[in-house]
């Protein structure tokens, strides 16, 4: 992308949160923030409106761009899988980075189960780095690093076999090269497990890393039902369509809140996933970047849950 056309959106999005700041009279700065019109005296739209400015503010206070170089891993591990915490989780902090940008563009523009899939890429994610990063002694989180590789090698296998069934006669020897470098991996990894002195432990399975280690405000529920990575038509009819019209309302055209809801569901992982991942990449100012950014989104995001499940506390939903 040209500078200059970066130059011009990051000037857009400058604009568009000082425009909301200025309407609800919020100030920048530390501290709790003034306003003159509160997050329950909000309209659905003018919620929506303040919590896509708000996301914005945070994609600007934490570039993944300015996170740095990314620290040497294990020498000893000639792959390009990440391995070891030191090379992991600067490869996760940009898979959260891109799903949550994915997640705020896809929810403003034509939203779908798509752009709901990407905040449930963004939860997993996290989850999966706070669980990396739960234990604070190096050997266990080296343990659990191998534990993530182990699974991402046999991630390569599941590849491997779907790769041999497509059967595709230009790519005939892909199916076992891949075959044949999760088993050189895995052999290598035991190797290293096993010369560490290290135990050998495995990935909680996605509901249980779900439930375990998603921050409070995240709800789990949504994000199972509606944010799964399989593609499927329910989540479309269950959560944003209006059955009486027969309109798919691909882009939540009037439904404001149900926009509000997933923007805030998405601020919440991502602001948690900056505070997990910013020690190791050596960011410590991004804790009080989130902190500071924190009095604009947690009002936002606190009304936006509150008014989506008493809306769904009415009655089953009309989706269904």
């Amino acid at each position: 992308m040209p500078n200059s056309l970066i130059d011009s959106v990051t000037r857009a999005w400058d604009l568009l949160v000082q425009q909301v700041d200025e309407f609800l009279g919020w100030s920048p700065g530390p501290g709790p923030v003034p306003s003159v019109r509160r997050p329950r005296a909000m309209a659905d739209g003018e919620l929506h409106a303040a919590l896509r400015a708000a996301a914005a503010g945070l994609m600007h206070a934490v570039d993944p761009a300015r996170a740095g170089v990314a620290a040497a891993g294990d020498a000893r591990w000639r792959f390009n899988l990440p391995a070891v915490p030191e090379t992991q989780v600067p490869a996760m902090f940009t898979e959260a980075s891109d799903a949550f940008r994915l997640a705020v563009t896809g929810i403003e523009d034509r939203a779908s189960a798509a752009a709901l899939a990407a905040v449930g890429h963004l939860a997993e994610t996290l989850a999966r780095t706070r669980w990396l990063l739960e234990p604070s002694s190096p050997p266990e989180r080296r343990e659990r690093g191998f534990a993530l590789a182990a699974a991402a090698i046999d991630r390569l296998r599941v590849l491997s076999d779907r790769a041999e069934v497509a059967g595709d006669p230009d790519h005939g020897d892909v199916a076992g090269e891949i075959a044949d470098r999760a088993v050189t991996m895995e052999s290598r990894l035991t190797e290293l497990r096993e010369a560490d002195g290290l135990r050998e432990v495995r990935v909680p399975k996605r509901h249980k890393l779900l439930q375990a280690y998603l921050p409070a405000g995240a709800e789990l529920f949504a994000l199972l039902a509606a944010a799964d990575p399989s593609p499927a038509t329910a989540p479309s009819g269950l959560f944003y369509a209006e059955t009486a019209a027969g309109d798919a309302l691909r882009g939540f055209q009037r439904q404001q809140l149900t926009r509000a809801y997933w923007l805030a569901q998405a601020i919440v992982l991502y602001a948690d996933m900056c505070r997990a991942a910013a020690p190791v990449l050596g960011r410590g100012d991004w804790e009080q970047a989130v902190a500071a950014a924190g009095p604009r989104y947690r009002p936002l995001c606190q009304e936006a849950g509150r008014r989506y499940r008493e809306r769904l506390r009415r009655g089953l939903h009309p989706g269904l």
